[in-house]
């Protein structure tokens, strides 16, 4: 019985995730198959499910809770460049964990940045809160891509800095792909 159970629940899984990258090629403002190709990687998947958490926790409407989450981002990365065994089992190596710390003037920055006109985070702060999952290479082609798709605008600064804001399209397809699976998941 678990075995029919665990079989159906990893089809409920996989025809969600097919129908979230489905939605996000279809809501594209770029239509060529060679770009579209982009918007079905896990990468995207995983991005647009940080996103979504961002939000859901309100984390870029408040300095202070986004304070609050990204010391304790700093903590964990202390964490794991001091635990060996941790670090080996993820595959990732005390130089690329630290590059993922803030400094304190750069939350202080990372807050004034959600309380501009144009509110927002600054690309190289995503990139240091998703350094366990990606390069910072990785992180910024992904969000390139969910830019030329229409879902994530990147504004330059004066400061050469580029702020994200995201038009919540990408967020909404991850809300329907959890509702799909919270619907169709087998009791």
């Amino acid at each position: 019985m678990d075995k029919i159970v665990n079989i159906e629940t990893l089809k409920v899984l996989r025809q969600a995730r097919t129908a979230f990258h489905d939605q996000l090629c279809r809501l594209s403002k770029e239509s060529d198959p060679r770009f579209l190709r982009h918007l079905r990687h896990d990468n995207v998947f995983v991005f647009v499910e940080f996103f979504f958490l961002l939000n859901s926790f309100e984390l870029t409407q408040s300095p202070e809770k986004f304070e609050s989450y990204v010391r304790n981002h700093n903590e964990q990365i202390s964490k794991l460049v001091e635990n060996r065994d941790q670090r080996g089992l993820m595959g990732l190596e005390v130089p690329r964990l630290k590059r993922g710390l803030f400094s304190d003037d750069q939350i202080e920055k990372a807050k004034a940045n959600l309380m501009t006109s144009t509110p927002g985070l600054d690309q190289a702060d995503m990139q240091r809160l998703m350094i366990t999952l990606f390069s910072h290479e990785t992180a910024r082609q992904v969000l390139e891509n969910l830019e030329t798709a229409g879902f994530m605008t990147r504004i330059a600064t004066p400061y050469k800095s580029k702020i994200i804001q995201s038009s919540g399209i990408a967020e909404d397809a991850y809300l329907d792909y959890l509702e799909y699976v919270r619907s169709q998941m087998p009791r």
